[in-house]
Order: structure tokens, then C-alpha cells, then sequence
């Protein structure tokens, strides 16, 4: 039996509620032919989340890897195709850390995931739920986190799939400047079942994933 990580964070900014993990949690023990999903709450603390999602992923083994996050400003689910060597935010993380305009890692300026995104904003839209491939996973702990794992990963697991995903608020929360368009606790778990199920068919059939290329480089 093989394991999927699916990783959601804690709420952050004064909230009480993150949709990551809303429906992250409700993925735990859920599965897919071989595979079982094990669902984790990671802090919203930018070096910590990278090191709770290594320790995770040393300990589970998983046969493929599915973060998310929360991007209130968003009205569907998008499926992030890079993670970018940056950070930008002024808005301290839940240890009132501010990273600021600063590089995360001497590494490239940019890593890709050679999961297939297409595939899985498909499957996303196919259960029903709007979605799209994304090229910027933001400038806050979510791209930290997403830099870091493809990183962690392409060092120690090449071939195992890794990817973000970004789901909008839930309509209950009251978040300023989030998008009018919200995305309800039952159609996020369906989205993400959708998305892990279209990564274990890709493991299934024998899809070699090679997480950022043998050795990227700077774009």
C-alpha cells in the first residue's frame, strides 16, 4: 500500500479557519486503488513548514506528494506549475517572521514540477470544480513551501510526484479583499480527491516523473 502526503496549513492572520486544511483533513485515510492518503497540518511559518513536510515525507515514504494552500483572492482552484526562488510579502508569517525581497535559496530562480498539471486541472474540472494551471504560486509561506519540498524532493526521491495546489476561501470565511467566488469545504475535497487520483493513475500506469529536471537551472 502505497501512501499519499496531502498537506494543508494552519490558519494564519487572525483566522480561525484555513481551506487547505479544511479539506486536506478530510482526505485522511481516503483511498485510491494502492495508494492511502495521509493528511498534514503544517504551520504557516516559512522554514518550519519546509521542515515539518521533509520530516513527513522521510518518515511516510509517500509514493507522491499534494500541498495546498489557501489563496482567498483566487475564485477556483489553480494547479501550480512553478515554485519561484523569492519571497516578497510583508505580511509576517504566524511567528511574525517577514521574509521580505529576498531569494530562499542559493538554488535556480525557479523549479517545475514534471507533474502533469494539465492533466490534473482537467481531472479537477471534470468532478465539477473550476479550476486552472497556474504560473505563480505567490510570494508568501505557500511558494516557500512548494520551493522547499521540490527541492527536498528532486535531492532525496527524484522520481516521486510532488505538486501545489492553491483553493479559494470557503464561503463562511470573512477574509478582507478575498474574491467574491468561494469554494465550499465538499467541492474542495472533491477537487483534491480528483487531483490525487489523477497523480496515483499516472503512478499506476508507469509515468516517470523527474521532479524539476536531472539538473535545473537558472531562467
Amino acid at each position: 500500500m502505497g501512501t499519499i502526503l496531502i498537506t494543508g496549513f494552519e490558519p494564519f492572520g487572525g483566522e480561525t479557519v484555513n481551506s487547505s486544511w479544511e479539506a486536506a483533513k478530510r482526505l485522511d485515510g481516503w483511498r485510491r486503488g494502492d495508494h492511502v492518503a495521509v493528511a498534514l497540518m503544517l504551520p504557516c511559518v516559512y522554514d518550519v513548514s519546509v521542515d515539518a513536510f521533509a520530516e513527513a515525507f522521510e518518515r511516510l515514504k509517500p509514493h507522491a506528494a499534494l500541498m495546498t494552500g489557501q489563496a482567498a483572492r483566487r475564485g477556483l482552484v489553480c494547479v501550480e506549475r512553478f515554485a519561484r526562488n523569492v519571497a516578497n510579502a510583508a505580511t509576517p508569517d504566524t511567528r511574525s517572521v517577514v521574509k521580505g525581497a529576498a531569494a530562499l535559496d542559493p538554488g535556480p530562480e525557479r523549479l517545475e514540477t514534471t507533474v502533469p498539471v494539465g492533466e490534473i486541472a482537467r481531472a479537477i474540472r471534470n468532478a465539477g470544480v473550476p479550476a486552472r494551471i497556474s504560473t505563480n504560486a505567490g510570494d508568501y509561506v505557500c511558494n516557500h513551501l512548494y520551493y522547499g519540498a521540490l527541492a527536498f524532493v528532486r535531492r532525496v526521491s527524484p522520481g516521486t510526484p510532488a505538486v501545489f495546489l492553491h483553493l479559494p476561501a470557503t464561503p463562511e470565511q470573512t477574509l478582507a479583499r478575498a474574491s467574491r467566488r468561494r469554494l465550499s469545504t465538499p467541492d474542495a475535497v472533491r477537487a483534491l480527491k480528483a487531483a490525487a487520483g489523477a497523480i496515483c493513475d499516472c503512478v499506476d500506469t508507469g509515468l516517470q516523473f523527474a521532479l524539476c529536471g536531472p539538473a535545473p537551472t537558472a531562467l
